[in-house]
């Protein structure tokens, strides 16, 4: 009888056993579908650091200045609007601000170089016209409302307070306690210093106007480019038109002595507020 259990125990085992086997091999090797399975032979997901620093990139054919061009957007006029006061020099900017936006509304001078296929590897040109064309309306809009002299901002009319409260040294020790790391402390002390001498500097409305009729010209030549059709008879002008516009506006921006100021001031504007970590 106990013979007879342990073989039918055993028996069992056997069995399962067999069961286990049986099922294992009818499920077989799990199977991608096929597209899957080509994706993942195939295709590249990640670029090497040997491919990231090779020599094997495509190099852009140089692109030549027009330099009849640049005479003719540079040349003053004798004959522009003078700008006489702030509602003047506002009504100005806001004629260029609205011709800005009806451009890039279509696409700006990116989607001009996006629309041919020649022209589209160079599209960053377009991108970098795009964004000065903003610098440079945020700078004359700037330079109208501060023609006499910058107002403070909440920053530096904080900074003012303590200042006048408790002088520097307290300031700087209630700054530290507060979190504030030293060197930023510095900094938000130095720019008040420069928020009060801003504050009373004058910039006369005759040297805003003669910016805002550079600025009409470039504005110009920027929707005439954006509008062009390009093909292989125009491509070769649009081009050399357009990084033409671009070193331009880009000397216009950052070496013309006053709208270089715009971006210098605007640029030191701490950017973490006192308030901030209260």
């Amino acid at each position: 009888m106990i013979r007879f259990a342990i073989f039918t125990s055993y028996l069992i085992s056997i069995a399962v056993l067999f069961a286990c086997d049986g099922a294992e091999e009818a499920k077989g090797p799990v199977i991608q579908p096929k597209k899957e399975a080509t994706w993942v032979r195939t295709e590249k997901v990640q670029t090497t650091k040997e491919e990231v620093f090779s020599d094997n990139k495509e190099i852009l054919a140089d692109i030549p200045l027009n330099t009849s061009l640049i005479a003719k957007i540079t040349t003053k006029k004798s004959d522009s609007i003078v700008t006489i006061d702030k509602a003047s020099c506002l009504d100005r900017l806001g004629s260029l601000d609205l011709r800005r936006t009806l451009v890039q509304k279509h696409g700006g001078m990116w989607g001009a170089f996006e629309r041919n296929v020649d022209s589209k590897p160079y599209s960053f040109h377009g991108m970098q016209l795009d964004s000065n064309i903003n610098k440079m309306i945020f700078s004359l809009r700037y330079l109208c409302k501060t023609s006499e002299g910058v107002p403070l901002n909440k920053v530096a009319i904080e900074f003012k307070k303590m200042l006048q409260d408790y002088g520097r040294e307290e300031t700087k020790k209630i700054l530290i306690s507060r979190g504030e790391h030293p060197e930023d402390i510095e900094n938000y002390l130095n720019y008040e210093e420069f928020a009060r001498k801003i504050n009373a500097r004058k910039i006369d409305f005759k040297t805003i106007s003669l910016r805002v009729d550079q600025s009409e010209r470039l504005m110009n030549l920027y929707e005439e480019l954006s509008k062009k059709s390009i093909n292989d008879q125009t491509i070769d002008a649009f081009l050399s038109n357009s990084v033409t516009l671009l070193k331009v506006m880009n000397e216009f921006i950052h070496t013309d002595q006053v709208m270089a100021m715009v971006l210098n001031e605007d640029a030191l504007v701490p950017y973490h507020h006192i308030d901030q970590d209260m």
